[in-house]
Order: C-alpha cells, then structure tokens, then sequence
C-alpha cells in the first residue's frame, strides 16, 4: 500500500497571502503550480520522489487545473517528454534521481538542448556527489557544459528555491535552452516557509486545447545539416541571452563583507555548509551576515565572465568552494580571470578535497588553511590582517570565540570523539566493531531465494552471477556476497553478455521487475533473444516498478 499524501496534496492549493510551512522538495511541487506548469513528468527516486509522488496522487487537482502528470518507465520518455516544449509555448517539468537518471536520459537531453525550447523546460534532478547507494560519484554538471543547458543550484531557503523555479522557466525561454534544477537531499528536505501566490492554470492545458500542431519546421530537429547551425545559436545567441537574464534579474547574490581585500564564490547548494564552517572562525554571525564577501552562485552554468571578474579584481585572494570533481567552476573562472589578465591568487582544490561531500566539516578543514594563508597574523582586538594597507575598507570585527585556534579544536574535537567512542565498544567487545552492512528486511522473500541460490552452488559449483539495482542488491553483501557486477538499472543480462560465451556453467543474472521495465526488457531480454544466447535471468516480481511505486505494473 502506497504512503497517503493528502496533508502535502491540500498545502498545494494554498494561495497568495497564505503562508506555506514544509520541506523544500514541496515548496519545489507548489512553485511549478504558480509558475503556470503545463505538464509534469518523471521518474522516482530519492530525495526528489514525493515531486511526482504528491502529484500522481493529487491527480484530481491537477485536471481541474488543466496540467497533464504522467509517471514516465524510465528518466529517457521523462526527458522526452519535454520534446512539448520545442515547438509549443507549454511549460515542462520532469524530474529524477542523479546522476543515474541524467545519465539514462543523456541522449533525449542532448537532442532537446540542440534545437532548443520555445516553452520553458525545466529539469528538477535530486543530486548529491557525496550519496552512497546507487549513486555513481560523477556530476550532472558535464551534461550541462555538454549540452549547453542552464543549471541553476539554488541557496537552500525556501523562498530562494521558490523563486529560482520561476526563474528557472523564465530563463529557459529567454534563452531557449532547457534548464536544470540541481538539489541536494538537505535542500530536499531542508524545512521553512515562504508566502505563497495564487497557482496558474497553463493557457494552453488539457482544459484548454490547441487547434492545430505547429508547422512543420526542420530547424526545429536534432538532425543534420540544422544541428550545426544549432551549435552557432548555443554559443552566438542563447548562452548570452542566459548572461543577460542572470546579470538583469540578480540570481546570483553578491553578499558584501567588511574584510573587501578577501573573497569566496560557493555554489548556492553549498552556502548553508559555508556559513557554519564560517561560523567556527568569527568570520560569520548567527544571521549568515559573513566577514568575508561572498558571490554565490544559484546559477552555476552559464557563469557570467564580467561577474566574476569584477568580484574577484583587487582582491588579495578568491576561495572556490565547489563540491566535486572535475573542479569545473574553478577551471572556468581561471580561465576568464586569466583571459583579463587578472592575476588574483584563486584557491579551491588545492585546500578542499577533490570528491566527497562537502559537510561543515570539510568545509571548515578548508578554510583553516585559507584562514592561515591570507588571515593572519591577525591580532585580537584589531581587524583586516596583513591585507588591510591593501585595499582600505571598514574596520572587521575581532575574531572573537570562533578564532583560528578555536575552530581548529573544535575540529580536533570531533576527529577524537569518534576515535573515543570505536575505541570504547571495541574495549567492551574485547575487538574492533563489526562491520554492519545493510540487509534485507526481517521476513523479506527475497532472503530464502538467495539461501537457496547459496545451497544450488553447493551442488553445481560456483557461478558468475550479474547483479542489478533494487533491493536484491543487499544480496551483495554478506553473508550471501553475490554480485560480480552492477552496470545500471535493468542492465545485469546486457552486463553478462561478453562472460557467458567464455564459462562452461550457465551464467545468472538477477533483475527486479521495476528494472525489467525500466531497461532490462530492451537492452537485456531482446538482445539475449536475438543472439540466442545460453543465460539464466532471474527476475523478482514485487508488482510495480520505478523502485519507489506509484507505477503499478498491469501486466
């Protein structure tokens, strides 16, 4: 039985001078409505699930606005439906989990990015370079520089998420590309209010139909010889327009700060983690009000040359605090610093790690070394260090409680606090701490079928077995470890192609229905057939798929 939504469904109806009160990925759902969405797509998975969830659920609403909702089989048909948005003035929104899902849909993105959108197209991904799971540790980010699309990341606030959604539409069809929405799981679920307006019904809508298709235009497909003129639009025409709406409309915040002869430029996603590891230091009061200026990029894709340029001239140095690698905003913004001739010191990977999630912590760990190299000496009782004959500015404040020292005992303090607690349940276990690796649930099925796949090898002797994404997964982990590989939802047949002409036993692969529909069908089970290939595919039948429900099977 799937969860209710009927509290989230009733907060969608809210209007203008009532004030929302929730999680961010809702705050998301209301903001389509008040942006005229015409049509909403998607696939489920974590943390950006209850979007289409709330909405499939809150159908009857949505008729009577006139937005057509469609749970899509995989993230490909949700990129594709976007295809609305080329000829026709329709507002879209689909969205996914990432990068797994942007991934899937790669070849429909890229052929919407080529001739462009008329409509507003926006793509709500949920993203986390630091998540387990699924989760491949690579950025949406290249697919945007791939594919010339808009990627906004917005500060995690709700009335800041709220507007860069109308924004995200409106720089769409200024600019005619589609546009990302990257959030991670904390702004997911990241909780506050804003004032709500009225939501509006699209003018074109199931309720308000068009007469007649639009005329046919070759421009208008991804398909030789048009797609090379399309290459001079994305970087003659839309990537400015793009500059142009950022610049015009202020999406990206500068953030001014007493110590001028310093900067930081943060992904608006990562701004939160900022202002606390700013915090440990005094550089930063308990209202984000930062000693250090601050841009911070909502929008992280087209970055604006002449922006951060003026922000970072004069400076003593500029801190890029991008999450992830390849450090593509930094390498972006040494190239325009250097095109200027602008030889202001830029640091990011060279004091932040390359990969991981960048939590307070990390963050903090980062600017202890910034701190030292551009902060100090710095006395108490006076400001601006050794950078304030440089550039005159306002007298900062002291650097109080959060000093250098301080910040870095309390980072100190947290490295010994874990080591205490390992070292203590190891001394009343007399030896280290068990490794506990995620498991089936108590009762589930699918436990005695890996017991039984466990007894079988004990008869035909071992067996390569090609695992798949979905809960069987846990069947990777002990005491079963089965698994020799995981290439994709719906891929463990394709994945075992190239071994089973080369063992003597059969191979198996294992496949949950959700991925037997989502992929495995076309590029396992057809291709097997047509090769007449000798495999064995198991497949566990819960009834619905896109992992998370919503889409009952109905075969």
């Amino acid at each position: 039985m799937e969860v209710s939504f009927s509290k989230e469904i009733e907060s969608l109806r809210m209007g203008a001078g009532e004030t929302f009160h929730g999680e961010g990925i809702l705050a998301i759902t209301k903001a389509l409505l008040q942006s005229g969405v015409a049509y909403v797509g998607g696939y489920q998975g974590a943390p950006v699930s209850h979007l289409l969830d709330v909405m499939v659920q809150a159908k009857p609403y949505m008729d009577e606005l006139g937005v057509h909702v469609e749970a899509c089989s995989n993230e490909a048909s949700a990129a594709a439906m976007l295809g609305a948005s080329i000829h026709y003035p329709l507002r879209g929104a689909v969205t996914w989990k990432s990068i797994v899902g942007t991934n899937v849909a790669a070849d429909a993105l890229s052929n919407l990015s080529s001739p462009g959108v008329t409509g507003g197209a926006l793509i709500v991904v949920g993203e986390d370079y630091g998540e387990g799971a699924s989760v491949i540790q690579e950025r949406t980010h290249a697919y945007a520089l791939k594919s010339s699309m808009c990627l906004l990341d917005p500060r995690p606030d709700l009335a800041k998420m709220v507007e860069m959604v109308e924004h995200g539409f409106r720089l769409s069809e200024t600019s005619n590309m589609p546009a990302i929405l990257e959030l991670r799981i904390r702004a997911c679920h990241v909780r506050g209010s804003f004032e709500c307006r009225d939501n509006r019904p699209p003018a074109i809508s199931t309720r308000q139909l068009m007469e007649e298709p639009a005329a046919f235009d070759y421009a208008k497909l991804a398909h030789p010889p048009v797609t090379f003129r399309h290459e001079k639009l994305k970087f003659e025409e839309r990537i400015p327009a793009a500059r142009r709406y950022i610049v015009e409309q202020q999406l990206n915040e500068l953030m001014d700060g007493p110590r001028k002869e310093l900067g930081i430029i943060v992904q608006g996603g990562i701004y939160n983690a900022l202002i606390r590891a700013l915090q440990q230091f005094g550089l930063c009061d308990a209202f984000g009000q930062s000693e250090i200026p601050l841009l911070v990029l909502n929008v992280t894709y087209p970055l604006v040359p002449e922006q951060v340029a003026e922000f970072a001239l004069g400076k003593r140095a500029v801190l890029v605090v991008e999450e992830g690698q390849p450090e593509y905003i930094e390498q972006e913004i040494a190239t325009f610093l250097r095109r200027r001739d602008i030889n202001t010191p830029l640091h990011g990977k060279d004091m932040l790690p390359s990969g991981g999630e960048y939590s307070v912590e990390v963050v903090a760990q980062g600017l202890v070394h910034f701190v030292e190299k551009y902060l100090l000496p710095l006395p108490r009782g006076e400001g601006g260090g050794e950078g304030a004959a440089h550039q005159p500015s306002p007298q900062p404040s002291p650097p109080g409680r959060g000093s250098l020292e301080l910040a870095k005992a309390w980072l100190q303090g947290n490295i010994e606090r874990r080591s205490a607690v390992g070292t203590q349940i190891a001394a009343q276990l007399n030896q280290a701490l068990p490794v506990r690796p995620p498991g089936f649930c108590i009762g589930c099925p699918e436990r005695p079928v890996f017991s039984a796949l466990k007894l079988a090898q004990q008869d035909v002797g071992p067996v390569h077995i090609a695992a798949d994404i979905g809960c069987h997964a846990f069947g990777t982990f002990a005491p079963f470890s089965f698994g020799h590989s995981i290439l994709g939802y719906g891929m463990s047949l394709a994945s075992r192609a190239g071994v089973s002409p080369m063992m003597a036993r059969r191979t198996l692969s294992i496949m949950g229905d959700g991925g037997f529909w989502h992929n495995g069908l076309l590029t396992g089970v057809q291709s097997a057939l047509f090769n007449g290939d000798d495999a064995v595919l198991l497949i566990f039948k819960n009834g619905y798929t896109s992992a998370t429900g919503t889409q009952d099977i109905i075969s």
